[in-house]
């Protein structure tokens, strides 16, 4: 989230009461000045407002004109958390105006901070192409011709060639090339609606991204490569996909009916089933208890040495061993092994045992005569795509053998698009919570008998009997971590390397005080910012807080945390700040992966934590790593809080002092550079 200046908005004087704008008047706007939504004033006042998303729903009724939107959030000045939790409510909106008492606007907020994302260019890849044509900031984007000029050289480096073209040139390329990237999300909407829907321009194989959107995780460059040279190895992949498209008549009744479902109880469309939907979903399964007992399943996780997997459980209808559920069926003696790895559905999100996908495959595979077993290795921890990448690395595979993933983007990988699966079976959205993928005992049914077909198709083109074990690969941490943010850092020349783990919701003087205490014992200083987005402020502003913050010293290397220091995955009590029975071996398989996978790489001999006087949580973590680092030698050094007018420093009372809009004893608890961040020039 980023505050923008009036001056740098596109705002519109209208007389009369306008409440119409013709397509024609919305095009020459656009096109000199290119931005999300258009502001319109009467008399010095805020009257109305049209969004990108106005456009192209106007465009698609034909009337030639837009409604200005009168009904509009908006917040007043210095309302900094009450417009993040308007964002993060309302998926929808990308911009809230900021007006003072006289409904006189003096700025928004948007959705988008592209200047932040300029602390993590380095270290990505890129989505595989070899020609992209990239759009120079205009005007009104000019601060960001920096971040403009450094991806450029980034993508140039990666063997890209780059042509640089301004926003009036764009006509020329559509429909002859396959990206047209922008460096500010604001302006590629704009242009984008511009040409879709007031131009009506087909854009054929041309897609429209932020520079942002450009930028693929390695882990995703490393998946496919690994999945590649699984393949030339024998190993079969099958990509489960849930390909859909808007103007499809099913597809529209579909989302309608889930909308209408969550609307008839007053719920926004979200992935929880509630009560009243229960008789309809379990249907001939359904009794109270039944379902009670399927919806309250508690899909707990720990990971071990960096992969993440369902937590040992027994239950009348759900068991996991070893980190994997239990298949129904399965043979003791096989020639080959389905491996099916994924999130919700995969794993049987609400289903019981005997009702799972791999369940209901594996009593297939019986009944037709295959010495096959079927394996669920399923778990809500790879909704992360670094965490399903490991997994599939801890397999014990053999050619001849099957994977089964959730799609991802995939080359040249097998695909069974389960959408058009309900299309033909024309499934009703009382068998799912808001998506396909939520669903019921009915659709596990179709998607395994759809799993079926193509697992016969595979294995009547491979030997009978079963094949040789593969060799497992190197270290994923490594290779996924380490290498992506150290390989040109080489710690064994330092004397005393230490490290501070810190979230910085937001960046304070106390974290300062902090990492000058901790510079006094070490003569280099890693902070780990945590890559959760589980806090009020996003990862990418906490970083580019803490990364401004300490700016001006040296020896401190800035770096998040990744998927396996104190993540969601790995120490979720943290982010939720509950104490439950499962918190202290969560605690000790976190700071034990720390200890024996991460900090022998980097030399590190000193963690550095601050005092905590109140968080009961972050108590027994401190605590069990005074316990269990010592040993593998790393000194723990907890350092006193830093107090302002007798006060401890921290991160929520900031907090509180920014819905109290007290502006004068912010200035005594953060920096100017988190100030800035907060405020970007409204300070």
């Amino acid at each position: 989230m980023i505050y923008v200046k009036r001056d740098s908005l596109t705002i519109i004087e209208i007389q009369n009461g306008i409440n119409h704008i013709s397509l024609h008047t919305l095009k020459e706007i656009i096109l000199n000045s290119p931005s999300n939504v258009i502001y319109f004033e009467e008399r010095g006042e805020l009257y109305g407002i049209i969004s990108m998303g106005d456009i192209a729903r106007a465009c698609e009724s034909g009337t030639g004109h837009v409604a200005l939107n009168r009904h509009f959030t908006r917040v007043s000045d210095k309302e900094y958390l009450k417009a993040k939790d308007i964002f993060r409510i309302n998926q929808n909106i990308n911009a809230i105006p900021v007006v003072n008492d006289d409904n006189f606007l003096i700025g928004n907020y948007l959705r988008w901070d592209d200047l932040l994302y300029k602390t993590n260019i380095n270290g990505e890849d890129i989505d595989g192409c070899r020609y992209v044509i990239f759009v120079r900031p205009g005007k009104r984007f000019a601060e960001k011709q920096g971040i403009f000029e450094q991806f450029k050289s980034y993508m140039e480096s990666k063997g890209i060639t780059v042509s640089c073209i301004d926003c009036e040139e764009i006509g020329n390329y559509i429909g002859s090339v396959d990206r047209i990237l922008f460096v500010d999300t604001d302006e590629c909407r704009a242009v984008y609606t511009l040409y879709q829907n007031i131009l009506n321009k087909d854009l054929g194989k041309t897609q429209f991204h932020s520079f942002k959107r450009f930028i693929k995780d390695c882990c995703c460059e490393k998946k496919e490569e690994y999945l590649r040279d699984l393949e030339k190895n024998g190993i079969h992949i099958i990509a489960l996909d849930f390909d859909s498209d808007e103007d499809d008549k099913y597809d529209k009744r579909l989302t309608e009916e889930i909308r209408d479902k969550y609307d008839a109880v007053g719920k926004k469309v979200n992935g929880a089933l509630e009560l009243s939907m229960y008789p309809e979903f379990f249907d001939d399964l359904y009794s109270e208890e039944y379902a009670n007992e399927i919806v309250n399943i508690r899909y707990s996780i720990e990971t071990k040495s960096g992969c993440g997997k369902l937590k040992d459980m027994q239950s009348a209808l759900y068991h996991v061993s070893n980190g994997e559920r239990y298949t129904y069926g399965q043979p003791k003696d096989y020639e080959k092994t389905i491996w099916f790895i994924g999130a919700c559905y995969i794993y049987g999100h609400y289903a019981e045992d005997k009702n799972t996908i791999e369940s209901l495959l594996q009593k297939r595979m019986n009944e037709k005569g295959y010495n096959i077993r079927v394996v669920n290795c399923g778990s809500p921890a790879y909704c992360r795509d670094t965490l399903l990448y490991a997994r599939i690395r801890t397999l014990p595979l053999r050619r001849g053998d099957i994977i089964v993933l959730p799609n991802d983007n995939f080359h040249n990988i097998k695909k069974i698009n389960l959408m058009n699966l309900c299309k033909k079976h024309h499934v009703s959205a009382k068998w799912m919570a808001d998506h396909p993928a939520h669903c019921n005992h009915h659709l596990n049914l179709l998607y395994a008998a759809a799993v079926y077909d193509e697992v016969e198709r595979l294995l009547a083109e491979t030997e009978r009997g079963q094949g040789e074990p593969l060799e497992k690969k190197g270290d994923f941490i490594r290779e996924l971590y380490i290498d992506k943010y150290f390989k040109d850092l080489d710690f064994t020349k330092r004397q005393k390397t230490g490290c501070i783990v810190m979230n910085c919701n937001p960046f304070t003087y106390g974290h300062r005080y902090l990492i000058e205490q901790a510079l006094d014992i070490v003569d280099c200083l890693l902070i780990f910012v945590v890559e959760e987005d589980k806090s009020v402020f996003s990862f990418e502003e906490r970083f580019a807080m803490v990364s401004d913050g300490v700016r001006d010293l040296v020896n401190v290397v800035v770096i998040p945390s990744g998927p396996f220091i104190l993540a969601q995955t790995t120490f979720p009590e943290y982010f939720l700040k509950i104490m439950d029975g499962e918190i202290v071996q969560n605690v000790e398989n976190d700071i034990t992966l720390f200890a024996e996978r991460i900090a022998p790489y980097l030399n590190i001999q000193y963690r550095f934590v601050g005092e905590e006087p109140d968080d009961m949580v972050t108590n027994e973590y401190n605590a069990a790593m005074k316990r269990i680092l010592p040993p593998k030698g790393i000194k723990v050094v907890e350092i006193p809080r830093k107090k302002q007018n007798g006060c401890h420093i921290s991160a929520s009372l900031v907090r509180k002092y920014l819905e109290k809009k007290d502006t004068d004893r912010l200035h005594e608890l953060i920096p100017e550079t988190t100030l800035k961040i907060l405020f970007s020039g409204n300070s």
